[in-house]
């Protein structure tokens, strides 16, 4: 179910880039505004109808239990250390993902001397890599388990986030970008299907709640990076970064080989 509803997701993000930059070529950045707005307006539509007194029933109760939720949120995590190194590991991870997708259109228009239509073509291509990761993991995880695959997209996603930092030439920038991406993909999978597995039901909204804000964390701390960051110095940055999660990495899926949580018997 997990690698299923991450396939919608990264079907959605291949087809992004691509509608948009044909949108920009066709129409401008007036068009592609309108687009957004369009599809904005369309998810909220069709989005299931509730009532003003369910939504304000709702909100008081979110607002009870919000600070309950927090602590329900961390007990699991410290009562399901499989769980929390998982997310240690990707938080240190996604800053390094954060900061090649924030510096990307910076190296490829100023360093490498490309339109910012090749942005797009990168992500759209790193969206196909990750999709078809996905797709692979599904079998990969029911056949060996989710510690081997893990650990095999965690050291792809590594591999390549150490490699994006030394391309030269838009091409080897490119399909580094869809190797880490597919390594990404691969981690997230194995993320996705450990928290279904060992958050309990009762406090499961709390605690995915509190694991995305962990994940997400360190994106606004990669764009500042990249702000702060002359445009020379940014492969040197990736590199730091690329090390840093090539550490992380490692030791969380060392930590992990030695817990229990990873082998579901029905991934």
């Amino acid at each position: 179910m997990q690698s299923v509803l991450l396939g919608v997701d990264q079907t959605a993000l291949l087809a992004g880039p691509a509608l948009a930059g044909l949108l920009v070529q066709q129409t401008g950045s007036t068009g592609l505004l309108t687009a957004c707005a369009a599809l904005s307006l369309l998810a909220a539509v069709l989005m299931p109808p509730r009532t003003a007194e369910r939504i304000a029933a709702a909100s008081d109760v979110a607002k009870a239990d919000h600070a309950r939720g927090l602590r329900a949120g961390w007990s699991v995590l410290r009562e399901r250390p499989a769980l929390a190194w998982l997310v240690g590991g990707f938080v240190v991870s996604n800053l390094s993902l954060g900061l090649v997708q924030a510096a990307t259109p910076v190296i490829v228009v100023k360093q490498l001397g490309y339109s910012t239509g090749s942005v797009g073509l990168i992500w759209s291509a790193a969206a196909v890599a990750s999709l078809l990761a996905v797709a692979a993991c599904r079998g990969a995880i029911s056949r060996w388990g989710l510690w081997p695959v893990g650990a095999l997209s965690a050291t792809v996603a590594a591999g390549a986030c150490l490699a994006v930092a030394q391309a030269t030439t838009y091409s080897a920038y490119l399909v580094l970008v869809a190797l880490l991406m597919a390594g990404e993909g691969g981690l997230t999978v194995v993320l996705r299907t450990v928290r279904s597995h060992l958050i309990p039901a009762r406090v499961f909204g709390a605690t995915l709640a509190l694991t995305i804000l962990l994940l997400l964390a360190p994106f606004p701390l990669a764009g500042l990076l990249v702000a702060a960051v002359p445009p020379d110095r940014l492969g040197q940055a990736l590199g730091v970064c690329a090390v840093v999660q090539a550490l992380a990495l490692t030791v969380t899926f060392a930590r992990l080989r030695t817990l229990p949580g990873l082998r579901p018997a029905h991934p």
